[in-house]
């Protein structure tokens, strides 16, 4: 893995569409050293934040100290960062390439194997149990894993998954199909997995 500057605006991820109007301003305002924006943006973020990253590094202190820090570093450089569109989209994507950096220093599980269970939200017009439905995510590979938990839970689409977790949109599709497939196969009655990017 080579090392990333989380905080390279080249490589940074534009977002959502429609996102862009608030974001930005939310930004600027930021930028301009509001503290009250400042501490809106963390509170926004900050369980989006963890519960992520606890899918990466199964340890709440080292994930929480993580985004301490990001947030440290994004107070003290906030007059040179620039975000295209999503906070919440550069966010996770800063906090997943220091999470990935931390692993890759300390020799911990990769990202594949580390990747904790997810928890399953409760899908009522569903025959399945949310137990089920639980065992089958919790038995994809990590990946897929991931790729589950970005769509679903942080409901992004097929372009910002790919740039959070730097692959292809490609790549991204084939994730996604694969773990369609693989939850399908689990669970014959599985209606509701049908993605639309």
């Amino acid at each position: 893995m080579t090392e990333r500057d989380p905080h390279n605006t080249d490589a940074m991820p534009e977002g959502r569409k429609g996102e862009n109007t608030s974001d930005q301003l939310m930004w600027r305002t930021f930028r301009e050293g509001n503290r009250k924006t400042f501490q809106y943006i963390y509170d926004q973020n900050y369980g989006i934040l963890l519960r992520y990253g606890l899918k990466i590094i199964p340890d709440q202190g080292t994930v929480e100290d993580h985004i301490q820090e990001l947030f440290i570093y994004l107070w003290k450089q906030k007059a040179n960062l620039e975000i295209r569109k999503s906070i919440t989209v550069y966010l996770i994507w800063s906090l997943r390439n220091r999470l990935l950096k931390f692993q890759e220093k300390q020799k911990v599980l990769g990202s594949d194997e580390s990747l904790e269970t997810l928890e399953v939200p409760e899908y009522p017009q569903e025959r399945l149990s949310s137990e089920e439905l639980k065992s089958a995510v919790d038995s994809l590979p990590g990946k897929q894993r991931e790729v589950i938990y970005l769509k679903y839970y942080q409901n992004l689409d097929g372009q910002e998954i790919a740039q959070i977790m730097e692959i292809t949109l490609g790549t991204t599709y084939n994730l996604l199909s694969r773990a369609i497939a693989n939850l399908r196969t689990r669970l014959p009655g599985l209606i509701f997995l049908t993605f639309y990017f």
